[in-house]
This record gives structure tokens, sequence and C-alpha cells, in this order.
């Protein structure tokens, strides 16, 4: 009593046997790959850009000075000359 086809139990395979059992470990290891490839993924999203690190390139901003007229050439030669050393 309670129990359904020969004894496997309620599983959503169960009555199928010995078949059933390997469908059943087939779809847990399924679920441990795809949460152990998420967990991955998603440790590397944090590792990869870490919070106050980083940030736009010294000499780009120089760059943009330049253009925006906001330092002279002569200014951007001396600050690119700084960074290279």
């Amino acid at each position: 009593m309670g129990f359904c086809g020969n004894g496997f139990g309620w599983g959503a395979w169960g009555g199928l046997g010995t078949i059933g059992l390997v469908l059943n470990l087939i779809l847990f290891a399924a679920l441990l790959i795809v949460l152990g490839l998420g967990t991955a993924w998603l440790v590397r999203q944090v590792v990869r850009k870490p919070a106050g690190l980083g940030g736009p390139d010294p000499l780009e901003i120089a760059r943009r000075r330049l253009a925006a007229g906001e330092i002279t050439l002569a200014d951007f030669e001396e600050i690119r000359d700084r960074l290279r050393s």
C-alpha cells in the first residue's frame, strides 16, 4: 500500500523500474551541472569587475581634453610623457 509500480515509490519515473532510476540520475546530474555552471558564471561576473577599481584610461582623458581645447598640445605631451614613465 502507498507504493506505485514495483516499489520504487512516488517519483516521477518511479513506475518505470530501472529505466526510471537511470532517468532520475541523469536528470539530477544535469541539474547539478547547470547549477555548477551558473555558479561559475556568477563568480566570474563578480570577480571580473570589482567595485571601485578600474575606470577610464588617463591618457584617453588627456586626449579628450586636448580635443576639447581644455589643454594645449604641450600640456598633452607633458601628461603623456609622465604617464609613460
